[in-house]
């Protein structure tokens, strides 16, 4: 299976890709070609998307560290000011 990426968004065609990329004003280099040709390289990207490993530590295959850089979003603690108090988890104020 190969998809593409661009920033935090995939596509299963990259002529959708290529679109996307030019209408945002990126360079070609924007565009990422991830292939998965097997059931352990689907794991391997999963697992390296939801836990990115450590800069000095190898990525598996067929993930990047590129392509952990853009799709993963490091969790923030910090509440934003107009979020409601009734919604917050633990009910205090930030």
């Amino acid at each position: 299976m190969i998809v593409y990426n661009v920033q935090r968004r995939w596509f299963t065609e990259k002529v959708m890709a290529d679109k996307y990329r030019i209408a945002a004003g990126l360079p070609p280099k924007a565009v990422l070609k991830v292939a998965v040709e097997s059931r352990p390289d689907l794991v391997n990207l999963l697992n390296a998307l939801c836990d990115p490993p450590e800069r000095d530590k190898p990525v598996p295959a067929p993930a990047t560290d590129e392509l952990v850089d853009r799709a993963y979003v490091k969790a923030t603690k910090d509440i934003p000011d107009y979020i409601p108090q009734f919604l917050r988890k633990d009910g205090s104020v930030s």
